[in-house]
């Protein structure tokens, strides 16, 4: 095993749901791992607060630079969640006061109400969802606030339809690209309409319902809905396995999953048929699986009803996707180049259509590919042409 898959799969050791100082101790002595060299792992992967709380509570005695270098980045995403959520509380109070019903998605849920303390779970944005209609008034609402929007086209790039607008407060711009290392990095929020995850053709919705089912509560301080536990469980599953698909980083992801299925109130046979009847099945038995494998996140009795709902191809790629197979799709070289992008571009579609459930689906994901005046390598190319032009 490579050095970086060594200490990815010691960092998540340490996160296993019921292990022990003294196990995980013998672990990394086995390995003969530099805790310092695993402390930067750590930040790399957005797992460094919860690895420093975890051994905050062992008592594990660590070198003195990685134990600083542990508490600095808890320190620092304390920092940018309670920035975040005085964000939250500010949007909140002014839907609240436009009659906008928001539900609270992913991390700000997680933080404020899963996770034991809220700098454990790595945020870098808020995500609110909305109902259709009221995007536009969500949106003119958070420009009255001082947020700057950028829009994308549903159609463009690779298809993503669940949000098409950000929005950020002009200020000071993060020192590094790693969300992880800067308290003051871009706070953005995006508006969703929906839950529905693509890539490159490849879709599954699990809207429907949620907002009915959907739980009062407080954030920050102001009246606010969140997702029931079985459609936020299913939400974590399907954006989990998207992240893989489109090559994006997914350990925090993948630890969402074990603190969720550890913190109980899941309605299992409801969860696995709302999987079924939104077919997603596919999606949460891969998740969960390799949530039970890597982490021991109690989700046993669920696997064998999602197997039943996933078509045989489908459970053997559940069944292959592993920690090595994780980071080699979600821990990619940035792209630099013209012909990094094309090759991204094949491969992420490559990857999306082994996800497909049948025939139909995968030339659903080869289409995009003649949309060449939809992608946004063409239209760099473009851009190229006339700049190059221009300068003639």
């Amino acid at each position: 095993m490579t050095p970086a898959l060594i200490e990815t799969q010691l960092l998540l050791e340490a996160l296993r749901i019921g292990q022990t100082a003294a196990d995980w101790q013998a672990a990394c002595d086995r390995a003969g791992v530099d805790r310092d060299h695993l402390a930067v792992r750590a930040i790399v992967l957005g797992l460094a607060p919860q690895l420093h709380q975890r051994l905050k509570d062992w008592r594990l005695p660590i070198p003195p630079r990685a134990t600083a270098k542990l508490a600095v980045t808890y320190q620092a995403q304390a920092q940018r969640n309670a920035g975040l959520f005085d964000q939250l509380a500010d949007v909140l109070r002014a839907c609240a006061g436009r009659g906008l019903r928001a539900i609270a998605l992913k991390g700000v849920h997680l933080a404020a109400l899963i996770y034991p303390d809220p700098a454990l779970r790595p945020m870098n944005d808020i995500d609110l969802l909305f109902e259709p209609e009221a995007l536009p008034e969500a949106e003119a609402l958070l420009e009255a606030l001082g947020y700057g929007g950028k829009h994308k086209a549903a159609g463009s790039g690779p298809g993503v339809v669940k949000h098409t607008s950000t929005f950020k407060r002009p200020g000071a711009e993060a020192a590094t690209p790693n969300p992880y290392l800067s308290a003051e990095a871009g706070r953005l929020i995006e508006p969703h309409t929906s839950l529905e995850e693509s890539w490159f053709g490849l879709r599954v919705d699990i809207t429907p319902g949620v907002r009915e089912r959907a739980v009062e509560t407080y954030l920050a301080g102001q009246p606010c809905r969140v997702l029931a536990r079985e459609d936020l469980l299913l939400h974590l599953c399907v954006h989990f396995c998207f992240h893989v698909i489109a090559g994006s980083p997914a350990m925090v992801q993948l630890v969402d999953l074990a603190v969720v299925t550890a913190a109980g109130g899941v309605d299992w046979p409801t969860f696995t048929a709302r999987a079924a009847e939104r077919r997603a099945a596919p999606y949460a038995l891969a998740a969960l699986s390799l949530a039970d494998r890597l982490l021991s996140a109690p989700v046993g009795q669920a696997l064998p009803d999602l197997a039943r709902s996933t078509p045989p191809h489908l459970r053997a790629r559940a069944a292959r996707l592993d920690l090595a197979t994780l980071l080699a799709r979600t821990q990619q070289k940035p792209l630099v180049t013209l012909t990094d992008r094309l090759r991204r571009g094949l491969s992420d579609r490559a990857e999306a259509a082994r996800w497909a459930p049948d025939w139909r689906g995968r030339w659903r994901v080869w289409q995009t590919a003649l949309r060449l005046h939809r992608t946004d390598t063409a239209q760099l190319i473009l851009k190229t042409v006339l700049a190059k032009n221009r300068i003639k």
